[in-house]
């Protein structure tokens, strides 16, 4: 018995997990289309968010990052094979370095809405949602390649969530 515990503990360790902010319990469970419908009453509302970077802007007080929203899956990786329910603004008091914040890497924030802002990269006039970011996570980038093959319970898992 003994030796099942701990192997379970082993497969279950070696599965990727999120910094404590991104389990805070004052998230708010709430979808794109949500808080785009009604932004006025979910101002200051927790959330955690994914998907994919789209541009990266930095001014002298403030960064500013595009994000290609994606619901996240069960760990909190962006499910880049659904559909994208649109786009949000994160912004930060950190420097958002180029280089690491490079456009198509995958990301995840938990921040509190801010309202709406402008597209940081377009000339479309459309308003898009602002998250006021609290912690920032970025995936690896050859993760998807390599992540079932390193880790063989997830896979199985994978496959029921």
């Amino acid at each position: 018995m003994r030796f099942y515990l701990i192997l379970t503990s082993l497969l279950l360790s070696a599965c990727s997990t999120l910094p404590l902010a991104f389990e805070d319990p004052h998230i708010t469970k709430i979808s794109y289309t949500e808080v785009n419908a009604d932004i006025e009453n979910n101002k200051n509302t927790l959330v955690r968010w994914g998907g994919v970077i789209a541009d990266v802007k930095n001014d002298e007080n403030f960064s500013w990052m595009e994000v290609i929203f994606y619901p996240l899956d069960y760990y909190g990786r962006p499910k880049i094979n659904k559909p994208s329910e649109g786009r949000f603004v994160i912004k930060s008091p950190e420097f958002f370095d180029p280089k690491d914040y490079a456009k198509n890497r995958e990301i995840i924030t938990v921040g509190v809405i801010e309202g709406r802002t402008e597209h940081i990269t377009s000339s479309d006039s459309s308003e898009l949602p602002l998250i006021k970011a609290t912690a920032i996570h970025l995936w690896p980038i050859n993760y998807r390649d390599n992540y079932y093959g390193h880790c063989r319970f997830c896979y199985f898992m994978q496959l029921f969530w």
